[in-house]
């Protein structure tokens, strides 16, 4: 098990701390309460931009390391941080700022769900086309925050592809606005690119501003079993070398197929959102392509109500931080290959994890090359499981892939490499990380080379 010390705050900076923000929590004990959470001795819940900016300034001016934090689905990811002083919370500052539903466009404050935002959207037909996992606690904040994604990345892209504006905080109190509240923006450097992904490590998030689409009005979906290692590469083979557009096409391990459709064998899962004569059509070839190459399972859904469900499994491959039990050992691990490599991940993810008797949940994207895997297992396995993950990692290098930590408690983060190699990159993020947190306080290690 694992816990983290933080540095103890005096009396006098707490006092301050309060009367910046009344609503401060101090914690009974600084250790976290979960192995996969991270904790603090005191928690500061900002109600609007004037505050965050004022707790910010006093922590830069007295050195509190503090870590944002938005539903906290994601605090197993990234490097064990220097033990934390202050958890940012942004819970409090939620809800829709402005919803052009002509310009396709909606502004938002960072502690919204995803869940909240695409409910007032689909009032008016519309949707933000992000699908990570944990909808309900995930906050925009820290989607963007982390760059995450899921399955319907094959056809919708990713945060940045639909991030155009926001505000944002820096550690001496100062606010900027990148990007612009407009569909087309090409004036200069894009510097929402920089701050997606940044891990809270540069600056807080306090208003956010996306591309949104119409909700398409069709969807259909096909899942094909076989055991067949063949058969997935020329399915695959096939997609990619055709004109069809899926929104998601993911190769399932047999124990994912199991749960959902009661088969453990492999399965692909292609799904297709577009107007209808579109889906049918789509649908109809794959059903042709299946036929030929002898998938003998065929399974078809056509409504969102049967579709939903089984891509909102995919996406919660990687659990959610705050749920998994303090006594579960559970590490998830993302795997960023070509697409035309995912069968071969999935192959030694399959071997390496079977032969210590692990069953791994696998999920890969066979058309955007990133593929998730969850292992579970006991305490007493941590050696184990360790050192299978030292093994994958040196598999993803042999092709030419990457992988990275998404999920495991704090042992585990710091004795496996979370980010892999930052390459030749590492210097220019430090650069940008002493120019925009010169006091380093933001989430201080938590990136990539301990930025």
């Amino acid at each position: 098990m694992d816990s983290t010390e933080t540095v103890s705050l005096t009396q006098e900076a707490i006092a301050r701390l309060r009367e910046i923000a009344p609503h401060v929590i101090e914690a009974t004990s600084a250790a976290s309460p979960s192995p996969y959470m991270i904790g603090a001795s005191l928690t500061a819940t900002p109600e609007d931009e004037g505050q965050v900016s004022q707790i910010l300034k006093w922590a830069g001016s007295s050195g509190c390391l503090t870590v944002p934090r938005g539903g906290g689905t994601k605090d197993a990811l990234g490097n064990v941080t220097k033990p934390a002083d202050l958890i940012l919370s942004m819970k409090k500052m939620s809800g829709i700022l402005q919803h052009s539903a002509g310009d396709l466009m909606v502004t938002a404050l960072p502690g919204t769900t995803l869940d909240e935002l695409q409910h007032a959207l689909r009032s008016e037909g519309q949707f933000l086309p992000l699908d990570p996992g944990h909808g309900r606690n995930s906050t925009l904040g820290g989607i963007v925050a982390s760059a995450a994604s899921g399955p319907k990345r094959a056809l919708y892209g990713t945060v940045r592809d639909h991030l155009i504006a926001t505000r944002v905080v820096m550690t001496d109190g100062t606010v900027i606005r990148t990007g612009a509240k407009v569909v087309k923006n090409v004036a200069g450097y894009d510097m929402n690119k920089l701050f997606a992904g940044s891990m809270g490590t540069l600056g807080v998030l306090t208003e956010l501003t996306f591309k949104i689409r119409p909700l398409p009005p069709d969807c259909g979906m096909l899942v094909l079993q076989s055991d067949h290692a063949a058969h997935w590469r020329q399915l695959q083979e096939a997609l990619l070398d055709s004109p069809l557009e899926p929104c998601a096409a993911e190769l399932v391990s047999p124990s994912l197929a199991a749960e959902m459709f009661g088969s453990p064998v492999p399965a692909f899962m292609i799904l297709f959102e577009d107007v209808a004569p579109s889906v049918q059509y789509q649908l109809g070839v794959v059903r042709s392509l299946a036929a030929e190459i002898g998938f003998k399972a065929v399974n078809e859904f056509r409504r969102r109500e049967q579709t939903e469900p089984m891509i909102d499994r995919l996406r919660n491959i990687v659990p959610d931080a705050a749920s998994v039990p303090a006594d579960r050992l559970a590490v998830s691990v993302k795997l960023m290959t070509a697409p035309i490599d995912v069968p071969a991940v999935w192959e030694q993810v399959s071997s390496s994890a079977e032969s210590l008797g692990l069953k791994p949940e696998f999920s890969g994207g066979v058309v955007t090359g990133v593929s998730y895997v969850t292992v579970r297992s006991e305490w007493e396995r941590l050696d184990e499981v360790t050192g299978w993950l030292h093994k994958l990692r040196a598999e993803m290098e042999r092709l030419q892939g990457a992988a990275v930590i998404m999920l495991a408690p704090q042992r585990v983060r710091s004795a496996a490499s979370v980010w892999g190699a930052a390459g030749g990159s590492l210097k220019l993020m430090e650069g940008i990380k002493r120019q925009m947190d010169p006091a380093g306080i933001l989430n201080c290690g938590r990136f990539a080379g301990g930025i």
